[in-house]
């Protein structure tokens, strides 16, 4: 039987809604990894996704509530609106992996797994959200806290709602240059 887990880093920890999670516990202790507001979603909301070259945050983990890696990846792409294959994976079990965004830092996950497990932990699979930085290539702008901060206030109302909670949503201790940025210039932009 596979112990899998999903890492998390935005609106997964507050709003997992139909994930099939085990107990619905996120842990804060996750790997470290390049996460950044570096992505614009269906509802123009900047959220957060891995990023090459961005500032290492500690994420979060859950145990999945299946032992089947197809039944943790389509539960994990169907809660993020996104096809199987915008679902990173390594599996310690087989050596088997995937990974678009940043496949540098598989080696830092299999070093989390294998320290979790030292801390009594029992971790055979990781899966977690693969969906590529996009706010570049929607907005046209290099990504920056400037262009994020002037994409912000361009908004639509209901749109810039939805964008200023994911932001005030997103967990305290993923802190990025983007979000610092944000942050700073809070009144101006809402």
């Amino acid at each position: 039987m596979a112990e899998i887990v999903v890492l998390g880093w935005g609106s997964l920890i507050w709003n997992p809604r139909n994930l099939i999670l085990r107990d619905g516990k996120w842990h804060d202790d996750g790997p470290s990894l390049p996460v950044e507001f570096s992505r614009v979603s269906r509802d123009r909301r900047l959220t957060l996704a891995l990023t090459r070259g961005a500032e290492l945050v500690r994420t979060f983990w859950s145990y999945m509530g299946t032992d089947s890696v197809g039944e943790a990846v389509w539960s994990l792409a169907h809660r993020e609106g996104a096809k199987p294959e915008e679902v990173g994976y390594l599996d310690l079990e087989c050596g088997d992996h995937w990974c678009r965004t940043v496949d540098e830092h598989l080696g830092t996950i299999k070093g989390w797994i294998e320290e979790q497990s030292d801390n009594g932990n029992e971790i055979d699979v990781v899966i977690w959200t693969d969906l590529k930085p996009n706010f570049e290539k929607k907005v046209r702008k290099k990504l920056n806290g400037e262009n994020a901060i002037e994409y912000l206030k361009r908004l639509r109302p209901e749109m810039k709602d939805r964008a200023r909670e994911y932001i005030e949503k997103a967990p305290e201790q993923v802190q990025t240059r983007i979000r610092t940025a944000i942050i700073g210039n809070w009144d101006s932009i809402w």
